[in-house]
């Protein structure tokens, strides 16, 4: 093989690789816009059915399961909130935690608002509500 014939080769190999990376870094931003987007429907969602549908809230919230592990991405949400505050521990705290809105009060309210923290939230959901029955 001619040594030109190798230069043209790697340069052709090279550029596919650059080309690939490329591709790869557009799918990467592409794919974290529809994450951002997916997020700020959910605040204006939740935002929502807490002024407006309370009754709607309560119910969901019946079927929420688990304890707040105080991991904070639920307070970063598109941007971190103000009040939030990082404990040396790796938790975190609110710094209005009793005068907290609605919106930050009752999350997550259903399924979909554990996919905005990308699964570091420890509640869960059940598919329906248990009901107890009496004791004889």
């Amino acid at each position: 093989m001619k040594p030109h014939n190798n230069i043209r080769t790697l340069q052709s190999k090279r550029r596919t690789l650059e080309e690939r990376l490329a591709a790869a870094k557009r799918l990467r931003a592409v794919e974290d816009a529809r994450f951002r987007a997916r997020q700020a429907q959910g605040k204006l969602r939740r935002f929502l059915r807490t002024n407006l549908r309370k009754q709607e809230v309560i119910a969901a919230l019946a079927l929420r399961r688990g304890e707040c592990n105080r991991c904070g991405a639920c307070c970063e949400i598109l941007y971190k909130c103000p009040f939030l505050k990082k404990e040396t521990d790796g938790t975190a705290t609110c710094g209005i935690y009793e005068d907290r809105p609605n919106a930050c009060r009752y999350f997550p309210i259903d399924r979909r608002d554990l996919q905005e923290v990308r699964g570091s939230c420890s509640f869960y959901f059940i598919e329906k509500p248990i009901k107890l029955e009496k004791a004889s």
